[in-house]
């Protein structure tokens, strides 16, 4: 039955990988001025069924965050902005995202983008990486949480040795933070945060 249980949640997660990026992408076409209201709905709705499922099989542990919880959400928050800053002021990160991101915000932010970066990027992300993969694949092991980390920064497509260094080490520092808490809300959060700091920035 535990078996079955894996090979369930890793099906479901190549579906929500697989599902989910080519529905937004057919949408839009990769350009975030295109059909924006569509891509947010066609994106939102993809993604409210699949954690649906997932909570409806017990895969994923997604409530209302505890006063502990909360806390631990601050501070991985803010490890990561200062393991973001501390990393740049000696390595020049170089990956298909960050080469993504400036081409879009160089021809100005759309809502759809923001939305996307802030938001439904990072619910997609954590759903797979941290919920499906980490968590109900690999039972949220630290073996689970290296892997999934390691598997997190390879799909960001870095360029370099330090740049696959950098996004695997955001992707312990989310995994750290759905193993200590079980709920996918920490993780989540600190994802959708962090996204969003350099759009502030920008802005």
């Amino acid at each position: 039955m535990a078996i079955f249980n894996k090979c369930h949640a890793l099906f479901l997660g190549f579906l929500v990988f697989a599902i989910v990026g080519a529905a937004g992408y057919s949408v839009n076409q990769g350009d975030y001025f295109q059909h924006q209201y569509t891509f947010i709905v066609v994106k939102s709705l993809l993604l409210c069924l699949s954690i649906g499922y997932a909570r409806w099989f017990d895969m994923i542990s997604f409530g209302v965050l505890s006063k502990k919880q909360l806390l631990l959400f601050i501070g991985i928050f803010l490890l990561t902005v200062l393991v973001n800053i501390g990393y740049h002021a000696f390595f020049s990160v170089a990956s298909g995202a960050s080469a993504q991101h400036l081409e879009k915000t160089s021809n100005g932010l759309s809502l759809s983008f923001i939305v996307n970066v802030t938001v439904l990027a990072p619910i997609h992300e954590e759903l797979l990486f941290r919920g499906l993969l980490q968590g109900a694949f690999f039972d949220n092991s630290w073996l689970g949480l290296v892997l999934t980390s390691s598997l997190f920064s390879f799909m960001h497509e870095p360029y370099d040795v330090p740049s696959f260094f950098y996004y695997l080490l955001g992707g312990l520092l989310l995994g750290f933070a759905y193993k200590k808490s079980q709920n996918l809300w920490v993780s989540t959060l600190v994802h959708m945060f962090y996204n969003a700091w350099p759009l502030l920035y920008y802005l």
